[in-house]
């Protein structure tokens, strides 16, 4: 029964982010410039340092499984170097001429991160008590996490399938 709570705290948690963002967050960043987009989104990475809590005994618990928590939490950190890198790269971008390549990166590993913890947690941990504190991890921080990630790839995609109808027009000469 545990981990049906817990499952549906996760669930909760990805559709009230979802809810969130899609009527208060992004009517409001739309209409800002992509490359601002972006680095609202990866800033809510900069936090993915709390992941190390399941690295912690005390704040979890000895049970925790260390397959699922030593990928989960250093996963996280190498998510959160890379969401600084992007950052960076957004900082230094222009309208004109944005760095995407490090955005995309960051956005591609640290979505792969987070779905692997998906799957790793419910074939390796058996008592979501074994979470302890850091059970706020999944339920509230993991479900945001994903949520920016989908829309950073959103805004990447659409960038990119505007401009390869650009490139079609062209060829075909439509312009």
């Amino acid at each position: 029964m545990d981990l049906i709570y817990f499952g549906g705290s996760a669930a909760a948690g990805i559709i009230g982010w979802a809810t969130i963002f899609a009527t208060i967050i992004w009517p409001k960043m739309k209409q800002q410039p992509r490359v601002q987009q972006l680095k609202i989104l990866t800033a809510t990475s900069f936090f993915r340092y709390f992941a190390t809590t399941l690295l912690i005994a005390g704040l979890v618990s000895h049970k925790l499984p260390s397959g699922f928590a030593d990928p989960a939490a250093f996963g996280d950190l190498i998510s959160l170097g890379l969401a600084y890198i992007a950052f960076i790269a957004l900082q230094r971008s222009t309208a004109e001429k944005p760095l995407l390549l490090p955005v995309w990166v960051f956005n591609i590993v640290g979505a792969a991160d987070l779905l692997l913890a998906m799957v790793l947690g419910p074939v390796l941990i058996r008592d979501p008590g074994d979470f302890g504190l850091a059970y706020i991890v999944p339920t509230v921080y993991v479900p945001l996490l994903l949520v920016a990630h989908f829309y950073s790839l959103r805004i990447l995609s659409q960038r990119s399938r505007e401009k390869n109808a650009a490139i079609r027009q062209v060829s075909a000469g439509v312009v």
